[in-house]
């Protein structure tokens, strides 16, 4: 089966389910400080008991002795987590002078995924796209509506306003260590309210290709060396932050971590300047995934692993980080985000052929009863959030042979719009052959999270689909070809460009279950300068964070609208700025 982006972002639901699970749920309850009988109503939370409840990642943990401590590790500036954002802060720093250490969790630069979104590279500006950040402002502005106008708009500026000298400096760094760089499609939409021109960035190399795919662990790794190589600095790997201390009886500045080695042992990191935070999601603490973002929870609590982990995980779809470092935070007086409940980065939404390679299927989708849902032309993220929300959480879709025909290529995962790394986009008789494959080796689709069908007539197909209610399903097709003959959607008012009817044998359809959840964005409340704050928005000195547990740079959810949005912004630019920052303290 052909790797195509929809395959590999959709991912699957599939995995047993979390061993223990009603241990796990019975672990989320808070923890209250009064003893009180579970069936009494002095139990129950009230809007004057519930700030004053403590979950178990609110109470820290005791510190270490100092006769414990090992070793003492003095520096200027400390990182904790050898991640995009981590590394990108310290080449950053580094570059410009700064003395500077990185410890890590992992035993390895890590990262996932591979799209870098930047704003008027010199890479765009070569290849002839016009994307400036006055270019920009109609996706920002259909991005920040999208996000309620929840986020902080100053960190937006931040980002679009240096994203250019940010992603050109990773560019002439990748390419020093020998990666190459490439510019993934943009997203084409009829209705031009959440097109983009091609902004996502990644880097490959002749053993890997799939720089949208796999760039990230390249574009890390990379990174690290050139941390160590170029400008003498230290990662210490498979250490565990434990805690930071924070002076003057957790009021003055952020002075050090205590972590712990491999073997057992605590060393203490001094900064003399800063301590910046780098060390991923929550999604792997089920207390606070209950807490700060109840709605992936509730969805994905089955299929989420919270049990031991690996902090060395890359592309995988059952929980990423425990939350070390936003724990670390609220436990020396930091404030959470402002924005709740946190965003989740989900995507799937319905299953077939794609008009753009982060598309929902444009054609006809319908829920077990056999009725449309949704206007269906938009991205698969706003797709997979309806999907979640219909009876079942799934959705069906049917197309026939002459959907192929409705583009003159298809654009599979890692195409780019140079081609330089080889991928080329499918010929319409390709298309099909991949739907034949889809159907006839079920085992081609595994990763999908989709099955699919082929059937001689309308009938045969549905019949096929375990669930739909096959009548209605058949009545909607035929008012789905009436809408597509007369070129007007009288249901949901689908641009007519995108109506096409279904008459055309073979006859395809797929069912999905579902979505694909891979992180939870944000976490301490941070400033535009990367300061984390108290809840009086003061910085409290001496502490930083960046990359994904950044507070308040998305809201509602990660949608995709402008892809690799988290690389390219809070993983890049606000961590090369944040470098460069620290350096002139």
């Amino acid at each position: 089966m052909e790797l195509t982006r929809r395959n590999f972002l959709k991912g699957a639901l599939a995995g047993g389910a979390m061993a223990g699970a009603s241990a796990a749920l019975a672990s989320c309850a808070p923890q209250g400080s009064g003893e009180v009988a579970s069936d009494s109503a002095a139990s129950a939370m009230t809007a004057e008991s519930y700030a004053d409840t403590k979950w178990s990642f609110e109470i820290a943990p005791d510190p270490v002795s100092e006769d414990e401590i090992a070793e003492t590790i003095t520096r200027d500036i400390v990182i904790v987590g050898a991640g995009m954002a981590g590394l990108c802060t310290a080449c950053a720093a580094a570059e410009k002078g700064a003395d500077v250490i990185v410890f890590s969790a992992s035993s390895k630069p890590i990262s996932r995924g591979g799209s870098n979104h930047a704003v008027g590279s010199k890479y765009q500006k070569e290849k002839g796209i016009d994307y400036t950040p006055e270019a920009a402002r109609k996706i920002v502005k259909a991005e920040q509506t999208a996000g309620t106008y929840f986020m902080d708009k100053k960190k937006w500026e931040r980002w679009i306003n240096n994203s250019a000298e940010s992603i050109d400096w990773t560019i002439d760094l990748m390419e020093a260590k020998g990666l190459k760089t490439s510019l993934e499609p943009g997203f084409p939409d009829p209705d031009g309210v959440i097109e983009i021109p091609p902004a996502s960035h990644n880097f490959f190399n002749d053993e890997q290709p799939f720089g949208a795919l796999y760039g990230a662990p390249l574009q890390a790794q990379a990174y690290a060396d050139t941390f160590t190589d170029d400008f003498g600095g230290t990662i210490d790997y498979n250490v565990v932050a434990k805690y930071l201390i924070r002076e003057d009886d957790n009021k003055g500045r952020v002075s050090a971590v205590v972590a712990q080695r491999e073997d057992g042992s605590y060393v203490k990191y001094v900064a003399n300047k800063a301590v910046v935070l780098a060390t991923g999601d929550f999604s792997k603490n089920p207390d606070m995934m209950a807490k700060y973002c109840p709605f992936a929870w509730e969805h994905f609590k089955d299929t989420l692993s919270t049990g031991e982990v690996d902090y060395d995980a890359e592309l995988v779809y059952s929980g990423l980080m425990p939350g070390d470092g936003q724990k670390m935070g609220l436990w020396v007086g930091a404030a959470w985000q402002k924005c709740q409940p946190n965003p989740p980065m989900i995507n799937g939404g319905a299953a077939g052929p794609s008009h753009g390679v982060i598309s929902n299927f444009w054609g006809i989708n319908m829920d077990i009863h056999g009725e449309r849902y949704m206007n269906e032309v938009t991205n698969f993220a706003y797709g997979a959030m309806a999907v979640l929300q219909l009876p079942q959480k799934t959705a069906y879709s049917v197309w026939d042979k002459a959907y192929a025909y409705t583009e003159e290529q298809w654009e599979p995962f890692g195409t780019c719009i140079d081609l330089v790394n080889g991928i080329v986009p499918a010929t319409p008789e390709e298309e099909i052959a991949s739907w034949d494959k889809n159907v006839d080796d079920p085992s081609s689709g595994i990763g999908t999270g989709a099955a699919y069908y082929r059937a001689d007539t309308i009938e045969e197909l549905l019949a096929q689909m375990e669930g739909i209610d096959v009548e209605a399903a058949k009545a909607t097709i035929e008012r789905y070809n009436k809408y597509a003959e007369q070129g007007l959607d009288e249901e949901f008012h689908v641009n007519p460009e995108c109506l096409h009817p279904i008459s055309t044998p073979p006859f395809y359809g797929a069912k999905i279950t579902g979505a694909t959840f891979l992180t939870v964005c944000g976490g301490l409340r941070t400033d535009e300068h990367m300061r984390v704050c108290d809840a009086d928005d003061n910085p409290i000195e001496g502490l930083y964070n960046t990359g994904i547990m950044t507070g308040d740079f998305y809201a509602n959810s990660y949608n995709f609208v402008m892809p690799g949005q988290n690389l390219g912004a809070v993983c890049g630019t606000l961590s090369y700025l944040l470098g460069r920052d620290l350096a002139e303290l």
